[in-house]
């Protein structure tokens, strides 16, 4: 567990995922927080949204609801 804080900005959703998931591949690690989204009713527009990033409004949304990531380099 890194000691720095998270930080909200810009991420693609593959790196946002490893954040989480750092012992996951990167397409299981998606692929679970995309499970996330779905399980919470305030997150799953994010789902539909096109591209392969998070905005930094969109990170905050997702760490109000999940927490923030364990690993945050």
């Amino acid at each position: 567990m890194n000691d720095k804080p998270f930080t909200i900005k810009a991420y693609g959703k593959s790196e946002l995922a490893m954040l989480y998931l750092p012992h996951l591949s990167k397409k299981t690690a998606l692929r679970q927080l995309r499970t996330w989204l779905r399980a919470a009713p305030t997150l799953r527009y994010l789902l539909r949204k096109r591209g392969g990033y998070f905005t930094p409004r969109d990170v905050r949304k997702i760490v109000e609801i999940v927490g923030e990531p364990f690993d945050t380099q």
